[in-house]
């Protein structure tokens, strides 16, 4: 079997604190295979390289944003190529995407499961979903977010720690403040203006509290509001809600359950394309990395790929 190209972020918590982790992989795969990256231009000489031998399935080693940030240049170097599947192998601070895709086997037992054809424990295609923001660059990824979630991890990112405690204390003092109705939850899901349409309908949606579209079903500590998400290749789950502070933080405990009742405040639809219009700029995320406010996004089912997870 030929081997598969091995792309690890260096500046991933996981990854860039085991100093030996390119030598072990490199026992397995011949060295021009395995690339340790610390910026974009290192991700696309990588992948230069990988393309030129010609991968067939590609082993990604970091955290959320590794994958946004190699994937995106991913299908624009492969071009008219075949794309590879790829493996997510958890190295960041935030590893949600692979443990929403079940992979929880080590960078080694990764590549050597594939090298065995050994069975997979997930084999799904799965659309990237790309954003258009009207100023910037387009960005594809698997979990997009803005409204409360952007502003989430706005505050999130201005901790000293990060990870998951951090990341569920500052869940749990949110929902506190919105019980409370204290001013952190009020300012957090002040509710702002926007039209919505969905595969070229409009909604009858004017305001809205949070939203947000993934690949992915489960988006970190155990939440899983999007359960359509992985049926279809051509499609990805989108939702949003006007609800408030107090009204979304009674629905928590469902969301952890994955239940989607018919008092639901959030609403659901399976997309090709989302238009997202604002009446001010708002802030965007995908696959937890922050981007700059923006008054249009364009959302499009994007270049389906196979996951496959050990």
């Amino acid at each position: 079997m030929k081997p598969p190209g091995v792309i690890a972020n260096a500046c991933a918590r996981r990854a860039g604190r085991d100093s030996r982790l390119g030598e072990r992989l490199r026992r397995l795969v011949p060295a021009d295979f395995v690339h340790f990256t610390r910026d974009e231009s290192e991700v696309d000489a990588a992948l230069a390289q990988l393309h030129a031998l010609g991968i067939e399935h590609l082993v990604l080693v970091g955290g959320d944003g590794t994958v946004g940030g190699t994937l995106t240049p991913l299908v624009a170097r492969f071009g008219e190529s075949p794309l590879p599947r790829v493996s997510l192998v958890a190295g960041g601070t935030i590893n949600t995407i692979a443990h929403s895709l079940h992979a929880h086997a080590s960078a080694e037992q990764t590549v050597r499961r594939i090298l065995e054809d050994a069975k997979p424990r997930l084999d799904s295609v799965r659309p990237l979903i790309r954003v258009e923001p009207d100023t910037g660059a387009a960005r594809g990824g698997l979990i997009f977010a803005n409204g409360v979630a952007a502003r989430f991890l706005e505050r999130y990112y201005r901790r000293e720690e990060l990870g998951v405690v951090a990341a569920a204390g500052l869940v749990g003092r949110i929902a506190g403040s919105a019980l409370l109705r204290t001013r952190l939850a009020r300012d957090l899901f002040a509710p702002r203006r926007i039209e919505i349409a969905v595969d070229g309908a409009p909604l009858d949606a004017h305001a809205f509290t949070v939203a947000g579209a993934s690949s992915v079903r489960d988006i970190g500590l155990g939440f899983r509001p999007f359960l359509s998400a992985g049926i279809d290749p051509e499609h990805f789950h989108f939702l949003y809600s006007a609800a408030s502070a107090a009204r979304l933080s009674v629905e928590l405990p469902a969301l952890r359950l994955g239940f989607h009742g018919p008092t639901s405040c959030l609403h659901h639809h399976a997309a090709r394309r989302v238009e997202l219009r604002f009446e001010s700029p708002e802030p965007w995320s995908m696959d937890a990395d922050l981007y700059p406010p923006a008054t249009t996004l364009q959302l499009s089912a994007w270049a389906p790929i196979r996951f496959i997870s050990y």
